[in-house]
């Protein structure tokens, strides 16, 4: 049975779970103030200064000139200048007829043979993993006389991204004449807006661009090249033209989609080459347009520049207005500033892009990565912060895709022999998975749907939620109880072989009972649980069963371990692994955890890390953070999320440790520190009585939050 003092918390829980959480100053925080600090100002051609402007379904990234003018070579190495959606995407033709069975090897699950997408280098594995992939809508640039802008060409750079409508104005000096653009992206559309004040516009010299690529060069995983070079791949051809609109259709292999251009006052376009065309205006200092994308060809009037404006600015307005804010201007710690501008345009960069009805790859709608597909493990990270800084309407748009890709989970898991649904590690908007070496093994993806749900109902506790998410949340159960594995031998279930954990640091012969897994497999179907009584069900016996006969987490010399079958990870010299932290901060504290055992695993990994606070970088400082937090230990966790080793660029992005060039929009850091914050300043249930009770009470330290939701 499910035991009856877990019922009861779960009701404490729910009736504690939506109190917001009080400033320590009485005066409301002014919201507009504390945002427009933050604004990002360019002075010069920096690669790390890249700007999107965006609403979660769609972005536009550009350079210092407000349009994409310098992507090669000058920002190579940096922040790629991409124009992204959600909706669009595209697979090479597959004229081997190849099928996701091809890439696919029998495993040994406990004696029974599972077959799994693990054959990446088998020509399905290649395939299946490189398509689909997200379609470059098109590159807006400049031109001036007729050919690409140069960097000497530029000077007097002032450029300026005001947050708080997220609209980028960008003034320079071009050939010696005076530029001043003014980009922005509608709220709820795929189009952005652009007006262009210049001499040089009137007299003709400075013209822009519109040049769109074949695809992405995705043999290369991260952050791929366009491909120009392939002109008689694709097509683009005016489809409708009038007075001051143009829509061109493209046509690339089977993907259709329409770049919409419109206009305002006397200006012209016209077909310079293929799939290159320049909007040039006629006897006027000013060009304002917009360009929509569409998958469809139905819309003809489009909102013109004012209109978009305005769209940006309601839209951003309504987002800093309703959502959580942690204000530290009152603070006299010199690294207060720098905590404030990372919270701040980490919460900018998740809107623009994860706010959206799919969820992209760990990038987002900056770059490519992972051929631009959705890594589930991750999903937790970038979308439990929209619950936490009061966007939970955020957080249900990205968990639709879940709801769409149900019945291939459920068509997945019972391929391999197990009941629900098995959702896929890596995905395209299609849901199917991913070959590859690791994502067939990883299951620490599995739970996320739950957890989510979970938040959702926290934040709307109604029959309405229930009803909405029951088969996402049981389904999810189904495959927990399934998966694991009760050893005859022993009278326990046990997770794995074969199986991936966090760290994937082993092979997944070799790997079984992670602790993180485990307990995320215990808190998983507890919830699942609640849900049932939520819905007047009785608990279901067979979860039951796996709750109370799940292994215990693995423990040696009175910390707990990464895996059972790695037992000597406190013997190595240098630092340990970090994963078993995630069981409690990440998650809630249940009846598998013992605090005081996490509290000594958390000061060996901490005392044993070669830099002390310093090794705390990319996603890690949310996952250092949150369990500091939920141990007491703020200063701990103050010193994670102000990790100067942590750099965060001018734009707020942060590189991926590993692939620091390949990946430098990595926004899993992002959302684990936004994460981390949201728990120290909302808290927890069960969290120390007070306001902000994962910040330490130091004077230096004058913090006043608004708006942030408590976790469980």
């Amino acid at each position: 049975m499910f035991p009856r003092r877990l019922w009861r918390r779960a009701a404490l829980a729910v009736t504690a779970a939506f109190a917001l959480v009080a400033a320590r100053s009485q005066a409301a925080i002014d919201r507009e103030a504390l945002v427009h600090r933050h604004d990002v100002h360019v002075t010069h051609i920096d690669h790390e200064a890249s700007l999107s402007v965006g609403n979660g379904d769609f972005a536009f990234t550009v350079d210092v000139t407000g349009l994409q003018s310098f992507e090669v070579p000058y920002y190579k190495d940096g922040i790629p200048l991409e124009t992204l959606s959600t909706w669009a995407w595209h697979s090479f033709p597959n004229v081997d007829h190849l099928k996701l069975e091809d890439a696919m090897a029998l495993s040994d699950f406990h004696g029974r043979k599972v077959p799994y997408a693990s054959l990446q280098d088998s020509p399905a594995g290649k395939y299946f993993r490189e398509n689909p992939h997200p379609v470059p809508l098109g590159q807006i640039s400049l031109v001036y006389k007729g050919q690409p802008l140069t960097v000497d060409q530029l000077s007097a750079i002032d450029q300026k991204l005001d947050l708080w409508t997220g609209v980028i104005h960008s003034t320079y000096a071009l050939a010696g004449q005076p530029v001043v653009v003014d980009t922005a992206a509608h709220s709820s559309l795929s189009l952005v807006a652009i007006r262009i004040q210049s001499p040089l516009i009137r007299s003709g010299d400075l013209q822009v661009r519109f040049r769109f690529a074949y695809s992405h060069d995705v043999s290369v995983k991260n952050k791929p090249p366009l491909v120009w070079d392939k002109p008689a791949l694709h097509h683009t051809v005016v489809a409708r033209q009038g007075a001051n609109f143009a829509q061109l259709a493209r046509t690339i292999d089977d993907t259709k989609y329409f770049a919409n251009v419109q206009w305002q006052g006397p200006a012209g376009l016209t077909e310079a080459a293929p799939h290159d065309f320049r909007l040039a205006a006629q006897d006027a200092g000013t060009l304002a347009f917009t360009c929509g994308f569409s998958p469809d060809a139905a819309t003809t009037r489009w909102p013109d520049f004012d209109e978009t404006r305005s769209a940006s600015a309601n839209g951003w307005k309504d987002y800093w207005s309703k959502g959580g804010v942690i204000d530290f201007s009152g603070s006299t710690d010199p690294r207060a500033p720098e905590l404030e501008r990372r919270i701040v345009l980490s919460q900018y960069l998740m809107r623009v892009n994860y706010g959206g009805s799919m969820p992209p790859a760990e990038s987002g709608l900056t770059h490519l990565s992972w051929y631009g597909k959705h890594n589930s493990e991750m999903y937790f990270w970038h979308a439990a912060q929209f619950y936490e800084w009061g966007h939970v309407d955020l957080l249900e748009k990205g968990l639709s895709w879940y709801r769409k890709i149900l019945p291939g989970a459920l068509k997945d898991a019972a391929a391999q022999g197990f009941e629900g649904a098995r959702w896929p590690k890596m995905a395209g908007i299609d849901g199917r998975p991913g070959p590859g070496t690791i994502n067939p093994f990883i299951i620490w993806n599995e739970p996320n749907p739950i957890y989510l749900c979970e938040l959702v109902y926290r934040a709307h506790p109604d029959a309405a939620t229930l009803a909405r998410y029951r088969d996402v949340v049981f389904e999810s159960a189904k495959f927990l109880a399934s998966f694991a594995w009760l050893d005859p031998k022993t009278g326990r279930y046990v997770l794995g072989p074969p199986i991936k954990n966090v760290s994937e640091s082993t092979g997944e012969n070799n790997t079984m009972n992670p602790t993180f897994e485990l307990a995320y497999w215990h808190y998983g179907l507890q919830v699942a649980q609640q849900w049932r009584a939520r819905l007047g069900l009785a608990p279901e016996p067979h979860w039951s069963d796996v709750l109370q006969k799940l292994s215990p987490l693995p423990v040696a010399d009175g910390k707990y371990l990464e895996m059972e079958t790695s037992p000597n990870i406190y013997q190595r010299q240098g630092g340990v692994p970090t994963t078993m932290l995630l069981a409690l901060g990440f998650l809630p504290q249940t009846d598998m955890i013992d605090v005081e055992t996490m509290r000594r695993t958390f000061d060996e990994v901490n005392h044993r890390s070669r830099n002390g606070i310093g090794r705390w970088v990319s996603w890690s400082q949310g996952q250092g953070a949150m369990t500091a937090a939920r141990l007491g230990q703020t200063e701990n966790a103050l010193g994670i999320i102000l990790n100067p080793s942590a750099r965060f660029m001018p734009n707020g992005h942060v590189r991926r440790a590993a692939e620091p060039i390949d990946c430098p929009a990595f926004l899993p850091v992002n959302a684990s520190l936004l994460a981390a914050a949201g728990l120290m300043a909302g808290g927890w249930d069960g969290a120390p009585a007070g306001d902000l009770p994962g910040f330490p009470r130091d004077p230096k330290w004058k913090i006043a939050a608004e708006g942030l939701q408590r976790m469980p």
